[in-house]
């Protein structure tokens, strides 16, 4: 190999390896996509193997492709680490730290421990930064964001998940809607109704966990596109065009037309949550700090 392997690249291969298409891979790294496709071509030319299938519907990896992939999260994962250490290194009293969030829940419900953070360490730039959930670990992953408050039962294998509370999901539905009399519902009388739902691709582990519940008691919904904002998703509620299964915190936004209610004990499984993950091997001071104020005020 004559040529050294820019690390720019293994970005985008990595990009296109996890949308398998490389009109979204592009628009995730926000270039064009005649650049990308050179420079993923320039890489596989240094490899001298091919990383991609390419089809009209998309890309498919390649066993070369599968093999390289994890290395090449580590590759890039590590270069990123060696950078933080570095800066870490050159100023024990300053610094950066990324706080994720998913933006599933509202805010409020989010521990409050800001503040007394930034009392501490007055010098630091406390950066936050709202994904889902699923993004949130893939920044972790990558070395990009030190800690994120994810929804429960999203997939984070490889890093420390602390749950900080559960939380019931309710039905959302319009206040018109003739369901909106009862207290509590069931299953029974949501089996014709349109309910919202997110794409499995945004949060694999949550969407099982729910799967499996429906599952369990037989319930097969019958399911609308949901839109990534909750505030976007309660207005279609209120206008009448479905229903959702939300946090039973989300109870906390207000929205004319919509009201929420509590679902039956058939419901007890289906639950969500906010969880605290991180690298177990992120040993900065801040980050500890932030856990400790965390673990004195979960639910």
């Amino acid at each position: 190999m004559n040529e050294a392997i820019d690390l720019r690249q293994f970005r985008y291969f990595i990009a296109v390896s996890e949308e398998l298409n490389f009109g979204r891979a592009a628009a995730r790294l926000h270039i064009s996509q005649p650049p990308l496709s050179r420079q993923i071509q320039q890489l596989e030319n240094l490899l001298g193997v091919e990383l991609f299938l390419r089809t009209r519907s998309g890309v498919t990896l390649t066993d070369a492709g599968r093999a390289f992939l994890p290395e090449a999260r580590h590759t890039l994962a590590q270069a990123e680490k060696a950078v933080a250490i570095a800066q870490a290194a050159g100023s024990t009293e300053q610094g950066k730290l990324v706080v994720g969030y998913t933006t599933v829940f509202d805010r409020s419900v989010i521990p409050d421990v800001f503040e007394p953070l930034r009392q501490r360490f007055p010098n630091w730039q406390i950066v936050t930064r709202g994904q889902h959930s699923i993004s949130l670990v893939r920044e972790i992953k990558n070395g990009k964001m030190d800690v994120a408050f994810i929804g429960l039962h999203t997939e984070a294998k490889g890093l420390k998940v602390e749950t900080l509370f559960e939380d019931s999901l309710m039905v959302a539905l319009p206040a018109s809607h003739p369901l909106a009399r009862k207290r509590k519902l069931g299953f029974d009388d949501l089996r014709d109704e349109a309910i919202f739902r997110f794409e499995r691709r945004l949060n694999p582990g949550f969407y099982d966990h729910c799967q499996a519940c429906f599952e369990l008691i037989g319930f097969r919904p019958n399911t609308i596109p949901e839109p990534d904002d909750h505030h976007i998703l309660l207005g279609l509620i209120a206008e009448g065009q479905g229903m959702a299964f939300i946090p039973a915190s989300l109870q906390n936004v207000k929205r004319q037309g919509v009201v929420f209610r509590q679902l039956k004990e058939e419901a007890k499984k289906l639950t969500s949550g906010i969880a605290v993950a991180y690298a177990a091997d992120n040993r900065s001071e801040i980050l500890a700090q932030l856990l400790e104020l965390v673990r004195a005020i979960r639910h």
